[in-house]
């Protein structure tokens, strides 16, 4: 063992002197390689920390605006936010906004990132809130397996509507009625369409099959054409029919027309297959509503372009009918403000009608009910040039059959998730208050509207003698009595007939009473239709004896005063409105303006008596 001191403290004596770096320059602590290997592992540590604070912050940034109170924050987003804190999904269920307005796996994506950050963006540079936010609802997000993807809202009847008070004049009295939803709605049938479409379509090659066996090749092209064409049912239907009366083969009309019928079933189940639950569960403004049943959508796919309680259009698809007696019959408007309390035996007073009764007696549901549906629902190039604005996209719309339409649902629909009413009009389908139909214009619009397809502004006296206007001497307005029960043209014009030039139309006889009624009211029409007969025959005599005196009057240098004309010239305006318009459309208001036109002849004839 050395004892130089140059050698330093002995080792023995003191360990942790092998071990102390040396700070002499050159010394191993500060060789170049040694500080940048402390320099990186600072930055490595300082990273990791950086790094852990940052999966910290961001964890934290992403579940505070994951939160449905964060999407409140921003303004435009009020009324959605409000609407989701009152509906069943935020108060109950506590859905947040991302796990429906982002697809399952696709909130953690850098697209879903990126498009948070563009909202943002809008937000804060003021291009935000001009319209409302298109946030789309991904059909997956409903079908989760902790949302509606155990399928139990597959087979569940729902009601469809709000239990509702009406308040309703019942024999001279304002009485308030409960009016319950009817309409059961059921997942299943308007999501299961594969099998239904398939036999649609098989039905749909069999039948054209033997139709083209019947017809040239140019004809059943032209047929072809006729049943994919898009317009009103009853255009079509009358397009096909005067098609094979063309072409000799009239005793085809009926497949054809089936054939058209199949060909709109498919496109009506083609568009099924490619609805989503956003076209009918939305945001409804009015309401405030974040889950609002659009019944536009219903409005829309069972009645554009379709007959009146036929097919996807008929009530009792949708409806139930109701199960207890209802009021018709209740006194017309023009009565009802003397009427309240009255006992006068004079004025109407209410009848019960049962509904299961109207139905088994085969009784149509347009007899009553035609005033059901406003609108046409029908889309036009303005609606498209809304979203389109160059021509090249219009190229198929003046051409547009099913096919075309089947390729515009599937596009817009199924692929950009449009809504009805993003293109359609709108259809209303509601009643007109019963209480005015004798008194609206609308009431009759839709059979009129059928009518003068052909016949414009055909049977305007019918329709004003049954609406109780049009006549002189009468002030107010005396509509039928049955449109207290609210029938048009239709519960009584039922029978096929011909009129007086061997064309045909479509006739009311006794037996559309006793359909209604009882037999009794088939002895009643008769004696009715003899009434009226009467009266203008009676009516008729006298104005030929007034004209006469007339004449006698005029050639002797002496007619009659202005007064007197008059009163004659509104006699004979009733006689031939009464005539025009058949009497027994409204029998007391034929009655009454044959009464007050025989009292102006009366009055009239004494007067150029005395002279």
């Amino acid at each position: 063992m050395s004892t130089n001191p140059a050698d330093g403290p002995d080792a023995t004596t003191n360990p942790g002197a092998a071990s102390k770096p040396d700070d002499t320059p050159g010394s191993e602590a500060n060789r170049p390689g040694s500080r940048r290997r402390r320099i990186l592992r600072s930055i490595a540590l300082l990273t990791l920390a950086g790094l852990i604070v940052g999966a910290v912050g961001i964890g934290g940034m992403e579940y505070y605006t994951s939160r449905p109170t964060f999407c409140g924050t921003c303004h435009v987003m009020d009324p959605y936010y409000e609407s989701w804190s009152h509906d069943m999904h935020g108060t109950k269920l506590d859905v947040w906004c991302v796990e429906c307005h982002y697809a399952p796996g696709e909130q953690h994506t850098i697209k879903a990132k990126f498009k948070g950050l563009s909202q943002v963006a809008s937000y804060f540079s003021g291009r935000y809130g001009a319209s409302r936010p298109r946030a789309h609802v991904d059909d997956a997000s409903c079908m989760r397996s902790n949302c509606h993807g155990d399928g139990a809202h597959l087979e569940k009847s729902i009601l469809i509507g709000e239990p509702r008070t009406e308040t309703r004049l019942i024999s001279g009295f304002e009485t308030q009625v409960q009016r319950s939803p009817t309409v059961r709605f059921v997942h299943a049938k308007h999501l299961d369409v594969d099998a239904r479409r398939a036999e649609a379509r098989s039905k749909s090659v069999e039948l054209a099959t033997k139709l083209k066996a019947a017809m040239s090749a140019e004809g059943f092209a032209e047929l072809e054409t006729a049943t994919r064409s898009i317009r009103p049912v009853v255009e079509r239907r009358s397009t096909i029919t005067d098609l094979l009366a063309r072409l000799g083969l009239p005793h085809l009309a009926d497949d054809a027309i089936e054939l058209m019928r199949l060909e709109h079933e498919q496109l009506r189940l083609a568009q099924l297959e490619g609805i989503n639950c956003a076209a009918c569960h939305t945001y409804d403004e009015s309401s405030r509503n974040h889950f609002f049943v659009n019944q536009q959508t219903c409005f829309v796919c069972h009645f554009t372009n379709q007959e009146f309680n036929r097919h996807t259009g008929e009530c009792l698809t949708c409806h139930e009918p109701p199960t207890r007696s209802i009021a018709v019959h209740s006194i017309p408007p023009s009565a009802a403000g003397t009427a309240r309390g009255s006992s006068d035996p004079q004025i109407p007073q209410a009848a019960m009608m049962n509904h299961l009764d109207i139905i088994n007696r085969g009784i149509d549901c347009a007899s009553c009910h035609l005033d059901v549906i406003h609108g046409d629902s029908q889309v036009s190039v303005r609606d498209c040039a809304r979203c389109h604005d160059q021509q090249r996209f219009m190229v198929d719309f003046e051409r547009r059959d099913t096919r075309i339409v089947e390729e515009y649902h599937r596009v817009h629909v199924a692929g950009q998730r449009a809504k009805c009413q993003d293109c359609h009009r709108s259809i209303e389908h509601r009643l007109i208050d019963p209480q005015h139909v004798g008194t609206s214009s609308g009431f009759l619009q839709p059979i009129i509207q059928d009518c003068q397809h052909c016949h414009p502004n055909h049977h305007s006296e019918q329709v004003h003698l049954l609406m109780g206007v049009g006549g002189k001497g009468v002030e107010h307005p005396m509509p039928n009595a049955m449109f207290g029960s609210r029938l048009n043209c239709r519960a009584c014009h039922t029978e096929e007939g011909s009129d007086f030039k061997g064309d045909v139309l479509i006739q009311a006889t006794q037996a559309t009473c006793v359909a209604c009624h009882s037999e009794d009211y088939r002895t009643l029409f008769d004696q009715w239709v003899s009434e009226i007969a009467s009266s203008v025959a009676e009516v008729d005599a006298t104005l030929q004896r007034v004209d006469a005196r007339q004449k006698e009057l005029a050639a002797a240098g002496s007619p009659p005063a202005k007064e007197i004309e008059r009163r004659i010239e509104q006699a004979r305006a009733n006689l031939q409105f009464v005539r025009s318009g058949n009497g027994i459309h409204n029998k007391n208001y034929a009655l009454q303006l044959l009464d007050i036109s025989l009292r102006d002849l009366d009055a009239a004839m004494a007067e150029m008596t005395r002279n």
